[in-house]
């Protein structure tokens, strides 16, 4: 069978901010967001080199290509961090979704560095397919703190993981097998962090529509308090007859700045959803062998 991409994309400046410092990017077979951090303009250089260069160095459907990706974003974002005072310390996270080829077939790749998240609905099962690299997040695992103390947290956007911190990054990539009917989201930390797993759960599986359910999920952030910059992108796997872009830009979300950056290069009633937040390394399929403690619960809406 031939699978293919059905998408819906929205990104938001959010109620507090003033300033999108988020980027998203998405083509054929490829989705990609970026959240940016540093300085008035740092972010949003950040996280637009970082979406370029994953999209233009993704020629050839393998890990390698979006590692490869990823990893001269991390050059890039360091090298003129240095050269401009005005983006020096600018950093960005990174999640992306695409198509690659496999020894057995074709399979579904992701690559993930920093707290931005990727989940997939899977019949009525919710998954957090990444792991975040944050402090609280490490915390949760350590046993140190809860998951609701996490959600609270005054260190609760300290990242641990960010490109443009180091010269050594380490990405989380991993493959998994594409089923027709699942649905992909993923999001920057101004989502999750203003709507919680049920309000996305039934949005994600009430709304047939991507982009409209991009859209509610935007809506939804602000409503809660909009207090960060708001994307998300919603990836439908499809037979490929059936594949088609959403009416979104296929590149950024918003063109890079002008600085001195050269990048050089279900129903809607009563649905029964049951919720399932888990790493990536505990979801059934995929290419990581370690075991990450999965919680689950069922509500109605």
């Amino acid at each position: 069978m031939s699978f293919g991409f059905r998408i819906g994309a929205a990104t938001d400046v959010g109620v507090k901010r003033t300033l999108n410092q988020d980027s998203y990017g998405l083509s054929e077979r490829l989705a990609v967001v970026a959240d940016g951090m540093g300085g008035h303009r740092g972010g949003e250089v950040a996280s637009a080199i970082a979406v370029n260069e994953v999209l233009d160095r993704f020629v050839e459907p393998t890990m390698q290509a979006l590692v490869s990706g990823v990893e001269e974003a991390n050059r890039l974002i360091l090298d003129h961090g240095a050269a401009n005072p005005e983006l020096r310390g600018m950093g960005t996270t990174v999640v992306a979704l695409a198509w690659v080829a496999l020894e057995d077939g074709v399979g579904l790749g992701v690559i993930n560095i920093g707290d931005s998240r990727m989940y997939r609905l899977q019949g009525k099962v919710l998954e957090q397919l990444t792991e975040d690299h944050s402090l609280v997040e490490a915390l949760v695992r350590e046993g140190r703190i809860t998951a609701e103390e996490a959600e609270l947290h005054p260190q609760r956007n300290i990242v641990t993981r960010a490109l443009g911190v180091s010269d050594v990054i380490e990405i989380d990539d991993f493959y998994f097998t594409p089923t027709v009917g699942d649905r992909y989201l993923l999001c920057s930390d101004g989502l999750f962090n203003e709507v919680g797993a049920q309000q996305i759960a039934t949005m994600l599986a009430t709304e047939p529509d991507p982009q409209a359910a991009a859209d509610q999920l935007i809506a939804q952030a602000n409503i809660g308090g909009g207090r960060d910059n708001i994307t998300t992108v919603i990836v439908d796997i499809v037979n490929e007859d059936d594949a088609a872009m959403a009416a979104v830009p296929l590149a950024l979300a918003a063109p890079l700045p002008n600085t001195n950056v050269d990048t050089g290069s279900g129903d809607d009633g009563a649905a029964q959803v049951e919720v399932a937040i888990a790493g990536a390394d505990d979801v059934a399929g995929m290419d990581t062998p370690q075991n990450t403690k999965r919680n689950r619960w069922s509500w109605r809406r």
